[in-house]
């Protein structure tokens, strides 16, 4: 495994690229990480090719492939695979893994160029990977062939020793996304409205950011939340076990989840996870065990589920306990890295053989 040479297309600034990066090279690979714009990754070789519009992953493929060829990799990994995608298959290295991520798949209003592009990509693709089944059936409804050449690879996260318990004293919970509307943080505002006429004291951190900010301020001061809603700013990667301990559970109203690794990681922390029943979502929170599912753009749902659970500390602390032992034994990352691992090694063994 030692010495095998990998290039990944992919944005630098991504967490999840980030932990590949980190974990494949803890593992004996060498990695080049090839991104359009961001900053290059500590004790990675890194090349940042800078953005000049919408077109760039057009007009910037040439000098991405360049950079990957000079590399001769083992193996070529695309995270992303829309404009990263061109990339990889364009550069014409076997063999090339495509991930797909979720929102470079769903979300989209059909496009006739874009949908061309992704399923241009997937055809060339040596292999693809999704995050869950939800997100493989979306990729096999673009491109029905993908079924012979896909694996589930889910974004695996750390698992705590322990689960510590929530501080005493009033009643908090949590929403951890981008403030842009396709999570439904205007909902989960709505949604407190009629909580707050139940638990007048009850808070609610809203960690993040984004071009939603100035809305939701200005909306949680509208209807009357600004004693409630506390807007808490971006939580790095570092703080968010941390903040998830702070309260006693999270939310997560989306309209659009390929995944949902936040619900993991608020399972992780034992807390019990409301989010709204879209997409992969019902993979990741387990509908009465590890949270409660409720319909999307539904606040009145929203509200309900929120104040059930915030009047039962019983069944928050057994759903806490429930999804930590529900990701400790399918979501841990060292599962996730062993999957890849393997997924890589086999590829470049099939591809020598040929």
């Amino acid at each position: 495994m030692a010495n095998k040479r990998i290039v990944i297309f992919g944005w630098t600034h991504a967490v999840h690229v980030q932990r590949w990066v980190r974990g494949l090279t803890e593992r004996g690979y060498q990695i080049k990480v090839v991104s359009l714009d961001g900053k290059p990754l500590p004790d990675v070789e890194t090349t940042i090719l800078p953005r000049s519009g919408k077109w760039s992953y057009f007009t910037q493929a040439g000098a991405a492939i360049r950079e990957a060829r000079q590399f001769s990799p083992h193996l070529v990994h695309v995270h992303y695979a829309g404009g990263f995608g061109l990339w990889g298959v364009r550069a014409g290295i076997k063999p090339t893994v495509v991930s797909i991520w979720g929102s470079d798949l769903v979300g989209y209003k059909p496009r006739w160029l874009y949908n061309s592009l992704l399923r241009f990509v997937l055809t060339r693709a040596t292999h693809i990977t999704a995050t869950g089944q939800w997100l493989k059936k979306q990729t096999c409804r673009v491109y029905p062939d993908a079924a012979s050449k896909i694996s589930i690879i889910p974004f695996g996260i750390e698992i705590p020793d322990k689960i510590v318990s929530p501080p005493s004293g009033l009643f908090r919970i949590c929403y951890i996304k981008g403030h842009r509307l396709k999570y439904g943080p205007d909902i989960l505002l709505e949604a407190m409205v009629e909580v707050k006429k139940e638990i007048p004291d009850i808070t609610l951190s809203m960690a993040g950011k984004g071009e939603k900010t100035t809305h939701l301020k200005k909306m949680a001061l509208r209807l009357g939340l600004n004693d409630n809603v506390h807007f808490v700013g971006f939580v790095n990667r570092q703080q968010v076990y941390p903040f998830l301990r702070q309260h006693h559970m999270m939310v997560m109203p989306s309209f659009i989840e390929g995944f949902g690794v936040a619900a993991l990681e608020a399972s992780a922390c034992g807390r019990p996870v409301i989010a709204s029943n879209v997409g992969g979502v019902p993979e990741v929170v387990l509908d009465g065990t590890t949270g409660i599912l409720v319909p999307p753009k539904d606040p009145h749902k929203l509200a309900k589920a929120i104040i059930k659970l915030a009047q039962d500390a019983e069944a928050r602390e057994k759903m806490g306990k429930a999804g930590y032992e529900f990701v400790k034994q399918h979501y841990s990352w060292e599962r996730s890295l062993d999957m890849m691992c393997e997924l890589y090694e086999r590829l470049i063994y099939e591809n020598r053989s040929r």
